[in-house]
């Protein structure tokens, strides 16, 4: 209430000051549903609310030990470290509470930290097995600001068994372990999330499944060796030296509810010395389809066989049979490899060791923010500030789609942060992945990377590696530029400067490139890259001539079906630290103006969108209709009338998921359909979709982590604490440039500064 009316007398007293709101931290604590008659109550209290305003905008220190510079002189090598509170309650879990909390647990529990074949085995799963439970977002304000305490730590915890998956509720965690008194609580009601949902990790159901993949191999065996030579290891007579066939999981969506179905893939690794990375651009055409529904991995079953793409076939013995007979069609396969299939240029590695930042927050100009890194769904940038002011709570990666056309056997979709969007990748390479005197951050992660191919899960063992890095950069263009139009001539500007925040991940094939760039102008750009290697498939015309329906032939037998990349973000807005605003959609529509005869003209048409929900807050880009989104704080106003803001822009060319609505692949990440969603926050809907899409597509996640729940219920958005949910993309169309490997591409958007600031900052900045 002080802080609001100290607001109010600022404004009246100084509204040629008020354009940066003073009270950052203060105002984000202003009750909910008040109604105060402040005209006489600020009265009494104005003296106070003057000293409370000149104490907190002029005196307390920033969260970081270093203040930002001003615009006017940054130095090189401005960019520095420091501790942070943000990071203190929000950061991820380190190595040390991960190990003691799963220790703590499985020792409670009788639990395993890896999966077993025991029907009764109930053991932590999956790329979110242990994270940070986030605290109450309204504790963590009020710890940033000064005014509160700091809120106790906590561990998510997810567990199978044979009821399904529960997450766990675990602490709270002190000097990195579960206290004395820590309580293991229960966040999910039984049955919301059933057994055939279970998350998915690396060599977990693969394992487990192994001994049934070979008594189908042996039953195939003379089919195999004819058709693709001695490759398979299960076989007799196999050696190695004509390379040899692994195995890879893909989900099935289209199955009966209630139903988990996967398909083991092969790829053939040609023979050394090629590289293992050549098998993404030899696919076999062998598939096999199993029920993995059961608890007990004794009762996994073979579902078809698909041999060529004909079939499915019912089992193995059906496949041979027909192959008795002379009734089954025998494919050709090619095995050649090259210089074709493996990238045969590359950049030295820097000989350099790299160079860790301390600590996780960062200083750099008017910047200041703290970065982590979210086991299962990637970076997130923490209490964003430019010149003190919290601009973000939270700026985090959320998924990444990646959808294949296809018939009903051979399209499928995957959610990238049910993989991980961390963890299946490595520590960045110095000179390669990230320029000389970057700033490289740990984090934490427990799949470990086999030789040969695979990984497997472990909780009990995580360990550090570095998937992000800092840096400065001068970009290569300038933030403002103007030639004075004299004779002669003479040209001024003033070079881009930035910071990026960058991080790396792979997952299977593909590897994902982000960006974050803070810039010297208030402006946040992200930019996410997709590399790495197309998923391919076989191709013949005698065998599956429809595949030219769904892919380039980019070698005569070999296909690269078209896809999406759909890339998914959190953005909590708290323009100015307040946690009261509001979504205003500005677009330029056309009229007749009064006095204008047949001249239309262009105008400007705002609307503050008032309730949450599916076409009222939901936003797709149309370039027949351009405008602006904004989250404005209407209750800062510039003297010249305007509300502070920040708007979100996409990049030029950003799709968006072409599939109907109904589609499972759709439905099972709802986000997707949207370039933006607007809701409002609430601390348990905290990420774009549930780790659980990826089976029984036709049976929802219970209470689960869906955009579109959160948008259900209409809520009021007016002068709200707001979330934005945003979705760019790329659909892939393949071409013969893309092998061996891509030639990275991507897409994202910008937060770029609306009203916020009086003027250009990087043009003419005031001094601090």
């Amino acid at each position: 209430v002080v802080a609001r009316c100290a607001h109010g007398v600022v404004r009246l007293a100084m509204s040629r000051v008020c354009c940066h709101r003073p009270f950052a931290e203060q105002d984000a604590s202003r009750g909910k549903g008040m109604r105060v008659d402040f005209s006489s109550f600020c009265a009494g209290v104005a003296v106070a609310a003057l000293g409370f305003y000149f104490a907190n905008r002029f005196i307390l220190p920033p969260p970081w030990s270093q203040s930002p510079a001003p615009l006017s002189a940054l130095p090189e090598g401005n960019l520095t470290f420091g501790s942070s509170k943000a990071l203190e309650v929000l950061g991820e879990l380190t190595v040390e509470e991960i190990r003691n909390t799963a220790s703590w647990f499985l020792t409670r529990t009788g639990g395993a930290s890896v999966r077993n074949n025991s029907k009764s085995c109930m053991w932590l799963a999956g790329p979110s097995g242990i994270e940070l439970l986030f605290p109450a977002k309204a504790a963590v304000v009020s710890f940033l600001s000064g005014a509160g305490p700091k809120p106790p730590r906590f561990a998510r915890l997810t567990a199978v068994g044979p009821d399904g998956v529960q997450e766990y509720k675990v602490g709270p965690l002190v000097d990195g372990s579960p206290s004395k008194d820590a309580l293991l609580e229960p966040l999910l009601r039984p049955g919301d999330v059933p057994f055939a949902k279970r998350p998915l990790e690396p060599n977990a159901d693969l394992r487990l499944l192994q001994p049934l993949i070979n008594k189908t191999y042996r039953i195939l065996g003379p089919l195999l060796t004819e058709t693709f030579g001695p490759i398979f290891s299960q076989l007799d007579g196999f050696t190695g030296a004509e390379g040899l066939a692994i195995n890879f999981f893909r989900p099935q969506t289209f199955t009966p509810k209630g139903i988990r179905i996967d398909y083991v893939k092969a790829l053939w690794v040609p023979p050394s010395p090629a590289k293992l990375e050549a098998m993404w651009m030899h696919p076999l055409p062998i598939d096999l389809e199993f029920n993995m529904t059961d608890p007990d991995p004794a009762r996994w079953a073979l579902l078809s066989v698909m041999y060529c793409h004909e079939g499915p076939y019912d089992s193995a013995e059906i496949v041979m049979s027909k192959f008795a007979s002379g009734s089954l069609r025998v494919c050709p396969i090619k095995k050649t490899t090259g210089t074709w299939d493996v990238p045969q240029r590359e950049t030295p590695r820097s000989p350099n060791k790299m160079r860790f930042a301390p600590q996780g927050g960062v200083t750099w100009g008017p910047w200041s923010f703290a970065v982590t890194q979210r086991p299962s769904t990637g970076p997130a940038l923490l209490d964003v500030r430019f010149r003190g002011e919290r601009i973000l709570y939270e700026l985090s990666m959320q998924d990444a789609q990646a959808a294949y056309s296809g018939t009903k056997e051979t399209s499928f979709f995957y959610s990238d942060a049910s993989w991980s969007l961390s963890m299946l990748g490595t520590s960045l390479e110095p000179g390669v992945d990230c320029p000389e005197g970057a700033h490289f951050v740990k984090a934490s992660s427990w799949y470990t990377l086999y030789d040969g191919g695979g990984a497997e899960s472990n909780v009990s063992g995580p360990f550090d590696f570095a998937p992000i890095c800092i840096f400065e950069w001068d970009e290569d263009h300038t933030i403002w530029r103007h030639m004075q139009n004299r004779a002669p001539p003479t040209v001024s500007g003033l070079m881009r400067r930035t910071v990026v925040v960058r991080s790396i991940c792979t997952v299977g094939n593909y590897d994902y490139i982000t960006d974050i760039k803070l810039r010297e102008d208030g402006e946040i750009e992200v930019h996410t890259r997709f590399a790495g290697f197309i998923e391919s498939r076989y191709y013949h015309p005698r065998f599956n001539a429809d595949e030219v329906n769904f892919s380039t032939i980019i070698r005569p037998d070999l296909a690269g079906p078209v896809h999406s990349h759909l890339v998914g973000w959190k953005a909590d807005f708290d323009i100015g630290g307040v946690r009261e605003n509001t979504f205003r959609q500005t677009r330029v529509s056309t009229m007749l103006p009064a006095g204008s005869g047949q001249f239309v003209s262009k105008y400007l048409e705002k609307t503050d969108i008032a309730r949450e929900g599916k076409g009222k807050s939901t936003f797709v880009a149309d370039p027949k209709h351009p405008g602006n989104w904004a989250i404005v704080d209407r209750q800062a106003v510039s003297p010249a009338g305007n509300p502070r803001g920040y708007a979100i822009t996409l990049s030029s060319f950003a799709t968006l998921q072409v599939l109907p609505d109904e589609h499972p692949f759709v439905q099972a990440m709802p986000w997707t359909k949207y370039h933006l969603a607007i809701t409002k926050h609430h601390d348990d809907e905290y990420r774009s979709n549930s780790p659980y899409i990826h089976y029984d597509g036709s049976e929802a996640v219970k209470n689960g982590q869906d955009l579109d729940r959160f948008l259900s219920d209409g809520e009021a958005l007016l002068d709200e604490d707001l979330v934005a949910w945003i979705g760019v993309g790329r659909e892939h169309i393949v071409r013969q440039e893309d092998q061996p490997l891509v030639s990275n591409f991507g897409t994202g958007f910008s937060l770029q500064p609306w009203n916020f600031f009086e003027q250009n900052m990087a043009a003419s900045p005031p001094e601090l």
